[in-house]
């Protein structure tokens, strides 16, 4: 089984270079970002190299956005083993 990591404000630079990392280390990534269409635009490029990579539109300044995204791992994953802000 993959372990999974969570990267904030992934969908360029040096958090999407963490996930496209921690991806080819066989973890299953939840790539989030504000903008929807630039992070699953993101997600898209390294699921194209076959990489295990799910986006999530994530606010970190927005609580009810954070309880949804804790409801989602619970529910999807069980837990997170890495977590990158």
């Amino acid at each position: 089984m993959n372990k999974i990591g969570l990267v904030s404000g992934a969908n360029r630079g040096i958090g999407l270079e963490i996930c496209h990392q921690l991806a080819e280390r066989n973890f299953t990534i939840i790539l989030t970002a504000r903008d929807r269409n630039k992070g699953e635009a993101a997600c898209q490029r390294l699921q194209n190299e076959s990489l295990s990579v799910v986006f999530f539109q994530l606010n970190v300044t927005n609580a009810d956005n954070i309880k949804t995204l804790a409801e989602f791992i619970q529910r999807d994953y069980g837990h997170l083993d890495v977590l990158i802000n």
